[in-house]
């Protein structure tokens, strides 16, 4: 087994670690999300590279697992950008957290 088929089963073994804490764990969030996504889009790069040089693949279907590792890894870059200050997935819950606790409020 070559050292990049060795990087390609770390990032699948990562990968599915991923899946499974977003499936199981009740304390998920967005961020969570966007970094499976870029997990499994490192994965689906270190495919490619695995068959760039084993030579499985048509130029298409190499054109193709590339786009797709890309597309995830832009999607969950933004995903991690977009909820880093605000992770929770209840757009209502913790709207009151940086507020210090001897300042008076109403929440109703």
């Amino acid at each position: 087994m070559t050292p990049v088929a060795l990087l390609v089963v770390f990032c699948v073994v990562l990968g599915v670690i991923a899946l499974g804490r977003l499936a199981f764990d009740a304390d998920r969030d967005r961020v969570d999300v966007g970094t499976t996504l870029v997990v499994w889009g490192i994965s689906a790069l270190a495919m490619l590279w695995v068959a760039l040089e084993e030579g499985w693949l048509a130029a298409g279907q190499l054109a193709l697992l590339g786009g797709l590792g890309i597309i995830l890894i832009v999607t969950g870059v933004v995903v991690i950008a977009r909820y880093w200050r605000h992770p929770r997935r209840d757009p209502g819950e913790g709207l009151h957290d940086d507020i210090p606790d001897d300042v008076e409020t109403s929440r109703e």
